[in-house]
């Protein structure tokens, strides 16, 4: 099985299954599409994920239909967002600025970079504070509650933008954040990343075990040895790693617990992060992971020609909504698979 076989239908799948007909909307929020109330909600970060994911089908195939997919979504989705990435919730704001940093390295728009550094001084300069010993907030109406899926993600943008322009702040930042992370989120015997602390204003630690808290922490340990080439960074990645797919991994493929939409996209960023590392280590635990659990999304999820993306990528039931959530996670997995297969050719 080559997964570079299916990439295409599976990009191709979130066209035919979920394109909207109308502009303000570019994307419905579920198939099939029963009530224009399902596309009330405005999914502003799941965007930001169809856009790295036609990024990653640009790097695979240079085909320039990717390219300006990517270009497309992201208009969209600053425009829908008053022609700004500057929102309530501050990682959404970092996801896309993370895409927009990657348009900006395929496309050369200068506005994709800019972005990316104004969501990060924006973030500077508004989202720290001293609660819970440091880190940055999760929105701007909750500034005392701080979170991997804020603090993770902004360790990876700042450490891009200095791999770009090495601004001092942008590394001493990241140095505080992953200090104060590790201190006050990161098991230190496991590596293992819980999810955030004083959700309820009681400095409780909330030990939620998502997928995606471990691909930002991989993640930003990687960017960390990119910047310094300090192997101790790659030891605790590979350390979480493993802790991650023993505790998450266990059936073969990840799985993410609970309700809701955001969820589909959680494993799809791990499994992004997983491969970065494994380019970096080259440790076969990552890639025979990678491999067979995303074999397991081929041989369930399609339906002939056309990807049904189950969230934990059992065989599609005949009339069961799919979110688009759901769908991106599973193309960004297929892309993730397919980096790693081009890479070890």
């Amino acid at each position: 099985m080559k997964f570079v076989d299916y990439a295409d239908r599976g990009q191709t799948s979130l066209d035919t299954l979920f394109h909207s007909d109308d502009p303000r909307q570019f994307m419905n929020n579920i198939y099939p599409l029963e009530s224009e109330e399902q596309n009330r909600v405005f999914n502003y970060w799941w965007i930001a994920h169809l856009v790295d994911t036609r990024v990653d089908g640009y790097l695979r195939t240079q085909s320039h239909a990717y390219r300006d997919g990517a270009v497309a979504a992201y208009h969209y989705n600053k425009k829908r967002n008053y022609n700004s990435l500057i929102h309530e919730y501050y990682d959404d704001m970092l996801w896309n600025a993370l895409a927009g940093l990657r348009l900006y390295e395929v496309t050369g728009l200068t506005a994709c970079l800019d972005d990316a550094k104004a969501v990060c001084a924006d973030l500077f300069d508004t989202a720290f504070n001293l609660t819970a010993g440091g880190g940055y907030a999760w929105k701007r109406s909750q500034i005392n509650y701080k979170n991997t899926p804020v603090n993770g993600p902004l360790m990876i943008l700042a450490l891009r933008l200095y791999q770009l322009d090495p601004k001092p702040e942008y590394l001493k930042n990241s140095l505080d954040i992953l200090h104060w992370l590790y201190f006050t989120l990161v098991d230190p015997e496991t590596e293992f990343v819980n999810d955030g602390i004083n959700s309820r204003n009681t400095m409780a630690v909330d030990p939620w075990a998502f997928t995606y808290n471990q691909g930002t922490y991989i993640g930003a340990l990687v960017e960390f040895y990119n910047v310094t080439k300090d192997q101790r960074y790659l030891d605790h990645a590979l350390k979480c790693a493993h802790t991650a797919i023993d505790r998450l991994g266990a059936t073969g493929i990840l799985l993410d617990d609970g309700d809701g939409g955001d969820i589909g996209l959680f494993k799809g960023i791990l499994y992004r992060y997983l491969v970065l590392l494994y380019k970096a280590t080259h440790e076969t635990f990552i890639s025979d992971f990678i491999t067979k659990a995303v074999k397991v999304l081929v041989e369930n999820d399609f339906e002939g020609e056309t990807l049904m993306a189950d969230r934990n990528w059992q065989p599609y039931q005949p009339g069961k909504a799919i979110p688009l959530s759901d769908e991106i996670g599973a193309v960004m997995s297929l892309e993730a698979a397919t980096a790693l297969e081009r890479y070890n050719q």
